[in-house]
């Protein structure tokens, strides 16, 4: 069996590539989309076991694409965990449950509970 793969949305390039090169060592398979819409179609068209999202990207937000692919019931049941930098407040705790988001970390985040978080929900 092959290595399980994440689906990294994050429009920061070296942000993006410091949690792959993490991800990647702990033996997961990482991809990296840089706005909403590669982000959708990479979901849509790929077979993914997680996916990393940032709320605050070109081409819409992450609730944006999870928006999208909640009409594609094989699709809208990958774990997500959000990643980002915009402050937790109501509206997104309630964007957040209503999509059935995982885990939802802010930027500057710890490492290895983020790690602890997506081995819990998708083990390599």
């Amino acid at each position: 069996m092959g290595k399980k793969r994440i689906l990294i949305v994050e429009d920061e390039p070296d942000f993006a590539r410091m949690v792959g090169l993490r991800l990647e060592s702990v033996g997961y398979e990482v991809v990296i989309a840089g706005d909403a819409y590669t982000g959708t179609r990479e979901i849509l068209q790929g077979d993914y076991h997680l996916m990393v999202l940032d709320l605050m990207m070109p081409a819409g937000g992450g609730f944006a694409i999870l928006e999208r692919i909640k009409n594609f019931p094989s699709k809208c049941t990958i774990p997500v965990v959000i990643v980002t930098g915009k402050t937790i407040d109501d509206e997104v705790k309630a964007c957040a449950e209503e999509y059935k988001v995982a885990a939802i970390f802010t930027k500057p985040y710890d490492t290895k509970k983020f790690v602890r978080k997506i081995k819990s929900l998708a083990p390599p």
